[in-house]
């Protein structure tokens, strides 16, 4: 059965500061063989939620290291949509037995084992398998409709116990799932600074910790320092340093800044840009990246010049039309009107209305319509 509990996101206290983190972060080039050891620690019997599109690649492996450690697991892939049923369906294939929850995969995978791990009052291993987002630290999953439109951000009662980065693992992941996961993180300074600049309430609906959001800023430092050279080496296998240091920025530093230091704009702007005709196709870290850009125009910033260089070096969209999106004037309407609906959105410094986000979009997109007539 599931726990009782008051939800978190009832606790709504900005007269306070809370700095949430996984109780164990684990990094290094075959550290997957350490996920049994780091399982003993919380119980006898484990269950792997892992992406079936790698079961074959990873269940293997993780028998054999919870072997070795003296944990019966039980193994469940995990395909399809994430929905409201998801939780509730893995239970069922358990059979309600207790275990620790290892979810392994990309985002979707993990969030899987998250909501099972809610159904059971089970322990968490999160064990990504790409770097395209910072879901493994977090406490908080998302569940979507059929037409993959965010249906709900659930909460689990805390963090994952163990957070495992095989940065080997991750080394040979597609180039294009690493830039997703550069385009969420670079966004996470900026959204720090607006959250705390307009005392809004970060993921754990309480004030930013000064150490959150210097660890945002941190996550930015080391991407501007190491992006370009970590984008060298994704997808090809080899952990050299500059993707060493980029993956602990995208997984761990982006994980604690976004929920202790807080969201702005960027992240309410994914809520809107599925409405787009085409928008739902684009990978969450892409959208962030496109709705930073638009972030800074609203608030009326100038984009970085180093930010704007990295974007060019890895292809991250500095327009719509970097995206392969041409909306009419309705649709962008209609996401400005979905993007204000989220609660991120209110931790800007000054409020924005449809107008003002409409207005700032479409001065993007002549600007980069500008520099292409200019080339």
């Amino acid at each position: 059965m599931p726990l009782k509990h008051k939800p978190i996101m009832d606790m709504f206290d900005t007269s306070v500061t809370v700095f949430g983190a996984p109780g164990r972060y684990v990094q290094g080039q075959d550290a997957l063989r350490l996920v049994g050891d780091c399982a003993a620690t919380l119980g006898s019997r484990a269950v792997l939620v892992v992406d079936a599109a790698i079961c074959d690649m990873l269940a293997g492996r993780v028998k054999e290291s919870c072997a070795r450690a003296g944990v019966e697991l039980t193994v469940l892939p995990f395909s399809g949509e994430l929905g409201g049923a998801t939780g509730a369906e893995l239970q069922a294939r358990l059979g309600g037995r207790l275990a620790t929850v290892i979810a392994a995969g990309g985002g979707r995978a993990i969030d899987a084992g998250k909501a099972l791990a809610e159904r059971i009052g089970g322990r968490l291993i999160t064990l990504p398998t790409v770097a395209s987002n910072d879901a493994p630290t977090s406490k908080n999953f998302v569940l979507y409709d059929q037409e993959h439109r965010l249906l709900e951000v659930r909460h689990l009662m805390r963090n994952p116990d163990f957070v495992i980065v095989d940065t080997g693992i991750l080394a040979s992941a597609p180039k294009a799932l690493f830039r997703a996961g550069l385009g969420d993180a670079l966004a996470k300074k900026f959204e720090a600074d607006a959250c705390l600049r307009s005392g809004g309430a970060t993921m754990f609906m309480a004030k930013s910790t000064r150490l959150a959001h210097r660890i945002a800023d941190h996550c930015y430092e080391t991407l501007i320092r190491h992006g370009a050279g970590a984008w060298s080496a994704a997808g090809s296998g080899h952990v050299t340093e500059d993707f060493d240091a980029a993956v602990e920025a995208m997984i761990l530093m982006a994980g604690l800044g976004f929920e202790s230091a807080g969201l702005s704009l960027p992240h309410a702007l994914t809520r809107g840009i599925p409405l787009l005709p085409g928008g739902g196709n684009i990978p969450h870290g892409v959208q962030v990246a496109w709705a930073l850009i638009v972030h800074f125009e609203t608030l009326r910033l100038e984009t970085p010049a180093e930010l704007e260089a990295l974007y060019r070096t890895v292809g991250l969209p500095l327009s719509l039309g970097d995206l392969g999106l041409a909306p009419m004037s309705s649709d962008l309407e209609a996401l400005a009107d979905a993007t204000l609906g989220a609660r991120h959105a209110n931790n800007t410094p000054f409020k924005i209305d449809a107008r003002m986000l409409v207005a700032a979009i479409l001065r993007v997109e002549a600007r980069a319509e500008k520099r292409s007539l200019a080339v």
